[in-house]
């Protein structure tokens, strides 16, 4: 997560797509020496290549979050007719899985687009805001913020293999809570910063004269 977020941060710092691209396949080949050195990357590999092969091992928990998921269908079963105790670590790794089972795949699809309004408002707080410190910091959170939610919900439905990170504000941990407040709480100074930097320029430019003003006084 540090590395993706300084590989953005360098390319939104210098506009230069070679951090970009460099980042990409740096991170391609540091995977594939991963896989290659420690044996537990390999079994997250194999998991989740082919969990149905190793359902009774390594491939258990990825199995039974993609029964949950089917079996949770559209609508769900309800508050409380789920089996999330099926899926091991259900509580902080695999909340996701849990809350399409009993509230449906539709509720899942309206809580990935509240992430996706955060990460937009956030985006428009960078934006927004004129000094660079602040700008880069934003960015920087912006990234944090989506890219966990990437990896979270990537991992509990196969699409990435499984990496253990909570959903923000969702999964229990008290230290996932508190950095995400933490992430919030810096990205509204942020934006009372931007906005009070547009009450300024709004103020200037009121207490400047027009050019219709200015003939008159000439």
């Amino acid at each position: 997560m540090y590395f993706v977020v300084y590989v953005f941060l360098c390319y939104v710092a210098t506009g230069r797509g070679i951090y970009l691209f460099g980042g990409i396949g740096a991170g391609t080949l540091a995977a594939k020496l991963a896989y290659m050195l420690f044996a537990h990357v390999r079994v997250r590999f194999i998991a989740w290549k082919d969990p149905w092969s190793v359902i009774e091992g390594s491939g258990y928990q990825i199995t039974q979050s993609l029964f949950a998921i089917a079996a949770g269908s559209w609508l769900g079963k309800g508050l409380t007719q789920g089996r999330p105790n099926d899926i091991p670590i259900v509580e902080s790794d695999f909340i996701f899985s849990a809350i399409t089972e009993e509230f449906g795949i539709l509720f899942a699809i309206c809580l990935i687009l509240i992430y996706l309004g955060v990460f937009i408002h956030f985006l428009k707080i960078a934006m927004d805001v004129r000094g660079r410190f602040y700008k880069l910091l934003a960015y920087g959170f912006s990234i944090c913020f989506i890219f966990q939610v990437f990896l979270t919900i990537g991992g509990v439905t196969k699409f990435i293999p499984s990496t253990g990170v909570t959903l923000p504000l969702i999964s229990y941990g008290g230290s996932s809570v508190a950095s995400t407040l933490i992430i919030f709480a810096v990205m509204q100074g942020i934006f009372i910063i931007a906005y009070k930097e547009d009450d300024e320029n709004e103020e200037e430019q009121a207490g400047q004269p027009d050019e219709s003003d200015r003939k008159k006084y000439d």
